[in-house]
């Protein structure tokens, strides 16, 4: 296999700089970065004493499934190359490599709990970050990319050179956000070149981008009267919003009387709990909307099996999730709901339910009989699946980007289920991140997404309805329609939905738009992002003074937490952690290990574009060494702010 015109142009171009690479989803990234490291071990075989060329490539990837596909292809391309791999749930390596796929946090893990010297930075000669962009805030990447940046500091002869590969660089929206999070990023990475193929390089190479071809369905889908406003929809505030709802008697209809089948199935539990005089608290005050039906599970679990108790648990259960999905929802997924509730005899009645109990019951059921719960938007996909596959024939294969894990799940159950898609010889399965849940009666086991994957590709299945969690770096080259069913929220989205699907005839639907993030607006920020990568110069010294007096402004505004001196002593590690969210800080702890004297002892160290900061603390256990060592960085950021600023 030979690299095209535009990869090799790439690889020619890093030389030995610390470079990010933005190319389109199926072009190639994984390749170049193969090739490079493919050319490395070439030239140290040749020219290096045997020592040196030891040192090591790491390969760091977002998400678990990603490990040994990557593994796979750097071991295809790279000649009598030795990859290892690395993951929570694996065992760690135990002799040399040339390569390491791992994920992030597992890799952190490594290096402070591992006594194997394979895992410290002398061994490492490059660091590359596949999905670059999610190198912020405190995202494993961005601890490690500070890592690398204090290591090469104090070690410029035995340096590690830093690639970051990405189709879209950065979930922000708008120009000056767009070259601020660049910014960051070069900063982070201390990034010295960034490289990507121009539109007509990339064509004259044999790649055809498809992302100008996708067919967006303009009529505004029938909601149900009432639903939250779009404006007005924070998700932050998403349980305080319906809570505020129902108190104003504001919400729709549908969503109330899912609401009093809730409470009616409570009070059932109330009158059950004063027979035996024992209690009941409602968990619906709880802002983790999921925390509601993992309550209702735990008391099922605890229950008598077959008792009364525990069948008006797992009914409870099924219902907090139906409510689940009515809050998420802003109220809108009335049909999603209805399903879910068939799926799992939600409207199943015992002869000694409570007469009120049985009429919140009925109430829903009439809906679903006047056909008042039928989705518009939901019809319209299995029509347009249906168009598909008369188009495509047998070799239709079809992804359906979701947000929601239990809208993933609840599609994938109905399209099986109903009788026009099966008529069309529809198979769908869903796709979920591993050891995820869906509900905590339903959860996905680690071999779940690879083994529907596999389906998809044989042909077994021939419908994937996915989360974002294929949405980054998983190879499904047999896609061939691709449709968003929910809205585009950043130009990551954009290009990686997109993206999957690779062939020339590919077919491409999105289905919703956020009003203030039409698909035109997001193409102008590509476009925005794209030039700006072409005139992008890292170095430019006013880029980072005007970033270095943001990040003092944001130490004059976080001061505060370091001024209540109760709160610093008393939780001295969460202070240090708003203190680094507010400051755009990495906290990272060093190492925590006992010593002969079974005394814990811990290192945590601070850093941002202004400062790093070591704080080491000591205790009889491991908490105690943290909150030291915490407590002696805030103490020493206390003092500097009061000397710098004259806080």
């Amino acid at each position: 296999m030979q690299l095209r015109k535009y990869q090799k142009d790439v690889v020619d171009a890093i030389g030995n700089d610390n470079a990010i690479i933005k190319m389109p989803t199926g072009s190639g990234k994984t390749f170049v970065a193969a090739e490079f490291m493919r050319r490395r071990k070439e030239y140290d075989e040749g020219k290096l004493k045997l020592e040196t060329r030891r040192r090591a490539a790491l390969f760091l990837v977002p998400a678990c499934d990603l490990v040994a596909q990557q593994k796979k292809a750097l071991k295809a391309w790279i000649k009598d190359c030795d990859v290892a791999e690395y993951m929570g749930g694996i065992s760690s390596p135990t002799t040399r490599f040339d390569v390491l796929v791992s994920t992030p946090q597992a890799f952190l893990t490594l290096q402070q709990t591992e006594v194997n010297n394979l895992f410290t930075w002398p061994n490492y000669w490059l660091c590359v970050f596949d999905e670059v962009h999610h190198v912020l805030k405190q995202h494993p990447y961005r601890i490690i990319a500070h890592s690398i940046k204090e290591w090469n500091e104090q070690n410029q002869e035995r340096s590690i050179q830093t690639i970051g590969l990405s189709a879209s660089l950065t979930y922000a929206f708008g120009p000056k956000e767009v070259q601020s999070a660049l910014r960051s990023l070069c900063y982070d990475l201390s990034i010295t070149k960034m490289i990507s193929p121009t539109q007509e390089e990339l064509i004259s190479g044999g790649y055809i981008p498809n992302d100008g071809n996708i067919e967006t369905i303009q009529k505004p889908w029938q909601v149900p009267d009432g639903v939250v406003p779009e404006d007005e929809r924070k998700p932050h505030l998403v349980h305080q919003t319906f809570i505020e709802r129902i108190h104003n008697n504001s919400i729709t209809p549908f969503a109330l009387k899912v609401y009093k089948v809730v409470r009616a199935i409570e009070n059932e539990i109330e009158n059950e709990c004063k027979a035996r005089t024992e209690t009941f608290e409602s968990p619906l005050g709880n802002k983790k909307l999921n925390s509601w039906e993992d309550y209702a599970h735990r008391m099922k679990n605890d229950a008598v099996i077959g008792s009364s108790m525990q069948i008006l648990f797992q009914f409870l259960e099924v219902w907090y999730v139906a409510l689940r999905i009515v809050v998420q929802s802003w109220e809108e997924e009335q049909q999603l709901v209805w399903l879910w509730l068939i799926f799992h005899d939600g409207l199943h009645k015992h002869g000694w339910y409570s007469p009120r109990l049985e009429d919140c019951l009925d109430r829903i059921s009439r809906l679903c009989d006047r056909n008042e719960l039928k989705s518009e938007k939901l019809e319209s996909l299995k029509r347009t699946l249906a168009e598909k596959r008369k188009l495509k024939g047998v070799s239709f294969r079809c992804i359906v980007f979701v947000k929601q894990r239990i809208a993933a799940y609840i599609l994938a159950k109905h399209l099986n289920s109903d009788t026009t898609c099966k008529d069309y010889g529809m198979r769908a399965g869903f796709v979920a991140a591993r050891k995820s849940k869906i509900t905590p009666s339903i959860k996905v086991t680690p071999g779940d997404a690879s083994r529907c994957i596999e389906q998809f590709r044989s042909g077994d299945i021939n419908i994937l309805v996915a989360t974002a969690v294929i949405e980054e770096g998983f190879d499904v080259p047999e896609a061939n329609v691709v449709i968003s069913y929910d809205h585009l929220k950043d130009t990551v989205e954009l290009a990686q939905r997109f993206g999957r699907a690779r062939q020339t005839t590919s077919s491409l639907t999105l289905m919703s738009e956020r009003r203030d993030r039409p698909l035109s607006a997001l193409r102008d920020v590509k476009r925005q992002q794209d030039s700006i990568i072409k005139d992008f110069d890292p170095s430019k010294s006013e880029n980072f003074a005007r970033q270095q007096q943001s990040l003092k402004d944001r130490h004059r505004a976080a001061f505060s937490l370091l001024s209540d001196t109760v709160r610093c002593e008393s939780s001295p590690l969460e202070v240090l952690n708003m203190y680094a969210a507010k400051t755009k800080a990495v906290a990272k702890t060093e190492y925590i290990e006992a010593g002969s004297d079974k005394i814990f002892r811990c290192k945590i160290s601070f850093s941002n574009l202004l400062l790093t900061i070591e704080g080491k603390g000591e205790g009889n256990t491991k908490k105690q060494s943290q909150h030291q060592a915490a407590a002696s960085i805030l103490i020493q950021m206390r003092e500097r702010g009061r000397k710098e600023y004259g806080l």
